[in-house]
C-alpha cells in the first residue's frame, strides 16, 4: 500500500498543449483532440493568435465546452515556456504535405524555445485528411461549410 501512495504523491500528470489557430475548430481538429486525449491526461486547447491570418469569426464548438480552452498572442514557444509544468506540443497531420511543414515548424520551435520541447504528430483519420479551415471559409462563403464543422 505504502508503493501506491508514494506512486500517487510522485505521479507527474501528462499534460499536452494541443496548439492551433482553429479558424474555424472542425472535424479534423476534433478528431486529432479525441487522439490525444486517449494518450494524455489532460489536453489544453490553445488558440494562438496568428498575424498571418484572419482573425476567427467562428464560436468555439459547444463539443469543447468541459475541456480548457487557452488564448495566446505571440510565439508557441513563449506561451509553452511560461507555463510552470512541462507539456508536450500536438501538431495534427493530415497528409505528407502537412508532414513537411509540420518538420520546418519543428525545427522553429527547437531554435526558439528555451528548454527541451517534447513534440507529437498525429495524423487524423482518412475521413478528414481533405478537410481545412480554409476550405471551410471558403465553403462559408456559399454556405456549404455545416458538413465540416461541430
Amino acid at each position: 500500500m505504502s508503493a501506491l501512495i508514494t506512486y500517487v504523491q510522485h505521479r507527474q500528470p501528462q499534460i499536452a498543449v494541443y496548439p492551433g489557430s482553429f479558424n474555424p475548430f472542425h472535424k479534423g481538429h476534433y478528431n486529432i483532440l479525441q487522439k490525444a486525449e486517449a494518450i494524455f491526461d489532460k489536453v489544453i486547447i490553445a488558440k494562438g493568435s496568428n498575424p498571418g491570418k484572419e482573425e476567427s469569426a467562428f464560436e468555439v464548438p459547444a463539443i469543447l465546452g468541459y475541456r480548457q480552452i487557452a488564448s495566446y498572442n505571440g510565439l508557441l514557444t513563449d506561451y509553452v515556456n511560461n507555463l510552470s509544468y512541462p507539456v508536450t506540443i500536438i501538431r495534427g497531420l493530415r497528409n505528407s504535405t502537412d508532414l513537411q511543414y509540420e518538420l520546418n515548424q519543428y525545427r522553429y520551435l527547437q531554435d526558439l524555445s528555451s528548454r527541451h520541447l517534447k513534440i507529437v504528430s498525429i495524423f487524423c483519420d482518412r475521413e478528414f485528411e481533405h478537410i481545412s479551415s480554409t476550405g471551410i471559409r471558403q465553403l462559408q462563403n456559399y454556405g456549404m461549410a455545416g458538413a465540416y464543422l461541430l
